[in-house]
């Protein structure tokens, strides 16, 4: 689940680039603001999930080249090893929305993406829900990102 978040993080981070994104090497921070879980489900593993992935949240780094940002928003899901695709995407005028299933051996996903653009930051929610193995779950992450220089 941690790897489908990261995905997600990414895809937006990338995705926002085919309009204004300049290309350059980017953070992006995931923070889990809301989680559901089943009723049935103790509620540690809630617990336990909001601390690995809320908190200060999850950081990832990543170099966006020219090419990177002339390609179709889909190749984003190149670092989810295949397990998600583009069901929908758009982007303009400075809001961006994405839509994408993930499959993967415990279970699908749903990820839609909605958020804010500008040449050198973004900012959004990302809302995934689905059965990853543990029964109907959604988690909501607040995610953001700023370009920080050259690559």
């Amino acid at each position: 689940m941690r790897k489908l978040a990261l995905a997600g993080l990414a895809t937006i981070g990338i995705a926002t680039s085919a309009l204004a994104i300049e290309p350059g090497n980017w953070e992006s921070t995931s923070r889990m603001v809301d989680i559901e879980v089943p009723a049935d489900m103790p509620p540690q593993v809630a617990d336990m999930m909001r601390q690995m992935l809320g908190g200060e949240g999850m950081t990832n780094r990543s170099c966006v080249t020219q090419e990177d940002l002339d390609n179709a928003p889909e190749r984003l899901f190149a670092e989810s090893d295949g397990e998600c695709e583009y069901t929908e995407f758009d982007m303009s005028a400075g809001t961006m929305r994405g839509v994408a299933r993930c499959n993967s051996d415990a279970g699908t996903m749903t990820m839609t993406m909605d958020g804010t653009y500008a040449d050198t930051t973004y900012e959004g929610t990302m809302r995934m829900q689905g059965d990853m193995g543990m029964g109907p779950t959604t988690m909501v992450f607040d995610v953001a990102g700023t370009r920080l220089g050259d690559c």
